[in-house]
């Protein structure tokens, strides 16, 4: 009958499981038939099952999922040389098997770490006797969980502390500081001194050797400072009688042939004895340091991420604030209708329309706030508000104009804007204050005339004056009010939309279409700035 196991390695060494039950229980309870100690691990996690010759995997509801070959499953048929994690896919390799003739020996496939802990455990016993740090391997698996759970969110703090409790657990020296890499050099980050206290930086340490290890981009250790003949004439070393130091950069894996990133430094020193490391004991300490660069380097990966997820939060709510405050119903009225749109070049951007009905008229607006983003986001929903209420108050159109320059002006938010204030009576009358903005359209048929009479842009000159101008409509007559983010759209050649392709479309074109063939000319780059169309249907007697 064929030999069924479950064989996995852990700090005491390789396991074989012999499967002869037709149930196996496996999970973190002490009373599982296998019993794995890891925090991701549910108590009662998974039963491996037998019928007849098939045999299952069932996950029993576990909190953080059963992977079978790297794919998380809830029931699934085992085939000799399946490897199982449970809890997480860095978790511990549990490989079944089916052996068909003697019982292999062979050893499980596993990390260089895992390599080190199994050879670390070999000496166990022979070097039981020379130090404590060989004896608890169970804080060496402390590194190992925290790599678990690190991918489950668990904070950089964590892994730095669990890097410098095993180093010196492992070095049995007095103090250690992990130092992380910053635009401005290397910031401490955590420090633990004797008996394991949690220290803040200690002006003590020798910087001699942290240079040292940069610049080598290797570790520097020295076992006994006294017998050494560079360290033992550094001011540092001998004032502070430090007598065994270890410096390593904690460097982001590249591919061959790159160049390395450092990313932070372990130091580590003694003035109590001189250090005492084996061979064993100094690839142990690489490897760890090695792995804890890994964790180190996607804790700030998963940093930068968090931070980036909460700014699209943040800027996804500010989004909808501002399009809440720009939002604007198009009146219906007896005289003229009326058809308006704006899309951003961004998630939220700096152009906008309002519409106030008065008694005798229609008041419009239309404004280009320079830049992009949310700056230019800020300061058009401000200019909303007092364009708003400055017509509501019936204000007239060049003071309104004055009085935004002037706002612009003194407040000194390094922000201009062109914008179009227009009246347009039931007549056909329009009163209009053209602050540097586009030129409007008047379309009639086929007929196109530009609305052509302007004033300065507002927000640069404090002493600008403004001046309305009047023109009239005629009844099926369409004026066009646009910003520059339609006329200035560049195509991949650079050239630009212009008013001769505007002129063009406009009589035959709504503002959907007008915007499609803009979006059409510079695709496929995407827009380089807001786009905004509004557009007057003089309809006058014939409504």
């Amino acid at each position: 009958m064929p030999r069924t196991s479950l064989r996995y390695l852990d700090s005491d060494g390789q396991h074989t499981i012999v499967l002869d039950r037709a149930s196996t229980s496996v999970g973190r309870s002490p009373d599982r038939d296998i019993i794995l100690h890891d925090p991701l691990v549910s108590r009662h996690h998974a039963l491996i099952t037998r019928e007849g010759s098939v045999w299952t995997i069932l996950d029993q509801n576990s909190t953080h999922g059963t992977y079978l070959n790297s794919t998380r499953v809830s029931r699934a048929t085992l085939n000799s040389g399946d490897v199982l994690q449970l809890g997480s896919l860095h978790g511990q390799k549990l490989q079944f098997n089916v052996q068909l003739g003697e019982p292999t020996t062979a050893p499980l496939e596993s990390s260089s770490f895992d390599d080190l802990l199994q050879s670390f455990h070999e000496l166990q016993v022979t070097k039981a006797h020379e130090r404590p740090a060989t004896r608890d391997m169970e804080q060496l698996n402390w590194l190992l969980r925290a790599a678990r759970q690190l991918n489950e969110g668990v904070a950089i703090d964590d892994i730095l502390g669990a890097l410098l409790q095993l180093t010196r657990q492992l070095t049995c020296v007095e103090r250690g500081f992990v130092f992380l890499w910053t635009d401005n050099g290397l910031r401490f980050a955590q420090g633990v001194g004797a008996a394991g206290k949690i220290t803040e930086e200690d002006q003590t340490i020798s910087r001699n050797a942290i240079r040292k290890a940069i610049e080598s981009n290797s570790t520097f250790f020295v076992s006994d400072t006294l017998s050494d003949q560079v360290t033992s004439e550094w001011s540092s070393v001998v004032i502070n009688e430090i007598r065994s130091i270890y410096c390593i950069p904690l460097r982001k894996r590249v591919p061959a042939g790159e160049p390395s990133q450092l990313l932070g430094l372990l130091y580590l020193d003694s003035r109590i004895e001189p250090g005492c490391l084996t061979e064993i004991d100094h690839q142990l300490l690489d490897t760890i340091a090695t792995e804890a660069a890994a964790l180190v380097h996607n804790a700030l990966l998963a940093e930068e991420e968090q931070k980036a997820r909460q700014a699209r939060e943040e800027l996804a709510v500010a989004a909808r604030i501002h399009n809440s405050l720009m939002s604007t119903e198009l009146p219906a009225l007896p005289f003229a209708r009326l058809q308006a749109k704006t899309v951003p070049c961004l998630a939220i951007g700096g152009d906008f329309y309002d519409v106030v009905v008065l008694e005798d008229c229609v008041s419009i607006t239309i404004v280009d706030i320079s830049g992009k983003g949310v700056s230019a986001a800020i300061v058009a929903a401000t200019l909303q508000g007092i364009i708003h209420a400055q017509l509501l108050a019936r204000v007239g159109l060049p003071q309104i104009a004055s009085m935004v320059n002037q706002f612009l002006c003194t407040r000194r938010v390094g922000k201009y804007a062109t914008m179009i204030l227009l009246n347009l009576y039931p007549d056909g009358q329009i009163e209009y204050v053209n602050c540097g903005h586009v030129q409007p359209l008047a379309i009639l048929g086929t007929e196109i005339r530009h609305i052509e009479s302007a004033n300065l842009i507002v927000g640069l000159i404090p002493e600008a004056t403004y001046a309305a101008a009047q023109d009239t409509l005629q009844p099926g007559e369409r004026l066009l009010l646009t910003t520059d983010g339609i006329t200035e759209a560049e195509n991949i050649h650079g050239e630009l939309f212009g008013d001769s392709t505007l002129n063009t479309i406009a009589p035959s074109a709504d503002i959907d279409a007008i915007l499609d063939h803009v979006a059409n000319f510079h695709a496929p780059n995407p827009a380089q700035d807001d786009c905004t169309l509004l557009e007057i249907r003089y309809t006058g007697s014939l409504q």
